[in-house]
């Protein structure tokens, strides 16, 4: 455990140390996957010893024992395979991962400590690990703590150096705060009482330490709940500008050139201020790449992790809110799904496994997949699991993504016994769960054989979108621009009738169901022919279709307020908005739309 509590006097120092080295932790271990696939190349040893050195330098000056002293051994142990002195081998690879988890506990204490949080009384022990490196590295172990740099990088210097250099202080003065600062404080505050040199000497030094060594930076570290502040003030904004182009809209055209002037740059703003929220998902699919690894080392089988569309930018609220899910599907992919070596060779597959993980954009959603290639869900064992539970009736008629959807009960699950991994049916409700209260949507697809897809929606983010104002009657409805790909009034001949009930319209030779606004929400419609009216062509959840409206009345930056909890689980609507009239305009789902009309 951290024996040196002196770092509470600088928590916001701290706390950008905390942010600093989670992401330099995330950084090595998605290194030290690369380094067990290339074990000879030095680029990818440096690209680990860069972070590991910056965090010993930091946790030094912050006085935080443990991690120094982690990072430290793992930085001497990674300068001599540098130096090719050691091979890289599985053994060392295990090492490091060890002691990135290691350093990973350290961090999340001082964090729950800065937070005021009960922390477990539990020593986090780091000595055997310690100890593990000082064998592999034998006689040599004090040659090499003396070097403390990679070639070509800055040498980072201690204090005492700067101040001896600079002749504040003597060797001999030095010396002497040194052996005092191992019983007790840091070496600033022994010479300041020794009356050897004064604090603003110090605080100088300090200052210099603080330059050398380091990259410098082009970024500014914000709080969360700044840019939330931020977020909410923006939103108001738009709302705020919404309302006066109504009211001005009319007046001469000089106001109005000034009102699209306006609206432009808090369209900018707009854009600027959701774009500081929006990070890559790069680091959490990373995160995964671990986990697969561990996992199928468990298990016994040998699994590919394959990534794509790690760019993709989501909300950061959402990103770490999205992390758990992925974790228990990944888990029961290579647990469940993924057949043995010897099965799969006999059914004519690759002995590897093979799990994808996928993001990409769809109709102003994200959307992230988990496809393996494993043996599939079989939908006979899911029925009968789920009637011997009384989750359903046993003669119940379902469709096949409702027979699906019956793992994401609570306390559910097909596995034949109990694993480290999974098995006792508390994870797939977890994931229904967090991805609804998010406003996403969760869905499997799976082919008996052959593997299992899951598929998570989720909103691009939770503030701010485009819309389009559609009029039905009295009533003004909200459709996602990203939904629509256009607008077009059919003629006569191109709309037809199917026994009666469901409606086509022909779009340049492809038939698409239609939908009438007014017959889902009960509104009278100032006009009932297609032919009359307008029909827009929207795209959602992987189908087409034609939404029947009156009249389109332009395109507006809609602000996304919540409906609230009694509210939250209506078919086809998935928020509201406050008008340019000052009105409540409801905003479409248009996969909600399409289930309600079509299924």
């Amino acid at each position: 455990m951290e024996d040196s509590m002196n770092f509470m006097d600088d928590i916001e120092i701290v706390k950008e140390f905390l942010v600093e080295s989670n992401d330099h932790l995330d950084d090595v271990e998605s290194k030290i996957l690369k380094l067990e696939e290339n074990p000879e190349d030095a680029d990818i040893i440096n690209s680990i010893f860069r972070p590991v050195h910056s965090m010993k330098g930091s946790a030094g000056f912050l006085g935080l024992k443990g991690i120094g002293k982690v990072s430290h051994e793992l930085e001497t142990l990674l300068d001599e395979a540098r130096k090719n002195k050691i091979k890289i081998t599985s053994e060392i690879i295990e090492i490091l991962y060890e002691g990135v988890d290691i350093l990973k506990r350290l961090r999340e204490y001082i964090a729950k400590k800065i937070d005021n949080k009960n922390v477990s009384a539990d020593v986090i022990d780091y000595k055997p690990f310690l100890l593990k490196i000082s064998v592999i590295l034998g006689k040599n172990q004090d040659s090499v703590h003396q070097s403390d740099t990679p070639d070509g990088f800055p040498k980072e210097k201690h204090i005492g150096e700067i101040l001896v250099e600079s002749g504040e202080i003597s060797k001999d003065q030095l010396e002497m705060a040194l052996e005092e600062q191992e019983r007790r404080k840091r070496l600033g505050e022994i010479l300041v009482e020794k009356g050897i040199t004064t604090p603003e000497k110090i605080n100088n030094a300090l200052k210099v330490q603080s330059v050398i060594g380091k990259p410098s930076s082009e970024t500014v570290k914000v709080d969360t709940q700044k840019l939330d502040n931020l977020v909410n003030l923006v939103g108001e904004l738009v709302i705020a500008n919404a309302l006066i182009s109504e009211a001005l809209g009319n007046i001469s055209n000089g106001s109005n050139k000034n009102l699209s002037h306006l609206n432009k740059i808090v369209k900018d703003i707009q854009d600027q201020v959701m774009c500081m929220r929006m990070v890559p998902l790069k680091s959490t699919f990373q995160k995964m790449a671990r986990l697969v690894r561990d996992v199928s080392a468990k298990v016994g089988k040998k699994v590919r992790l394959e990534i794509s569309g790690e760019e993709t930018e989501l909300d950061k609220t959402v990103i770490e809110e999205i992390g758990d899910p992925l974790v228990h599907i990944i888990r029961n992919s290579i647990d469940h799904g993924i057949e043995p070596q010897e099965e799969r060779i006999a059914k004519g597959k690759q002995a590897d496994g093979l799990v994808r993980l996928n993001a990409f954009h769809r109709g102003g959603n994200i959307v992230i997949e988990i496809e393996d290639d494993g043996k599939g869900l079989c939908k006979e064992k899911i029925l009968r699991k789920a009637i011997e539970k009384g989750l359903i009736d046993e003669n119940a008629a379902l469709s096949e993504q409702q027979i699906y959807s019956l793992i994401f009960s609570a306390g559910f699950s097909t596995a034949e016994k109990v694993t480290d991994v999974s098995g006792r049916g508390v994870g797939m409700d977890v994931v229904k769960k967090n991805v609804e209260r998010l406003r996403g949507k969760v869905e499997i697809f799976s082919v008996e054989g052959k593997g299992t897809k899951i598929s998570i929606k989720l909103p691009l983010t939770m503030a701010i979108i485009d819309g389009m104002i559609v009029q039905v009657g009295p009533e003004k409805y909200i459709v996602p621009m990203l939904s629509i790909e256009e607008s077009i009034r059919p003629k006569k001949e191109d709309v037809s009738t199917v026994q009666q009930r469901g409606e086509l319209i022909n779009v340049r030779g492809n038939l698409l169901p239609m939908v009438r606004l007014h017959s889902l929400y009960n509104v009278q419609p100032k006009k009932m022919n297609p032919w009359e009216a307008l029909i827009l062509i929207v795209e959602g959840e992987g189908r087409r279709c034609g939404i029947l409206v009156d009249d389109l009345l332009g395109q507006q930056q809609i602000v996304i307020k919540s409906l609230g909890e009694h509210f939250r689980n209506i078919r086809g609507i998935s928020g509201s908005a406050i008008l340019g009239d000052g009105r409540i305009g409801l905003i479409l789902d248009v996969g909600g739309i399409m289930s309600m009309a079509l299924n």
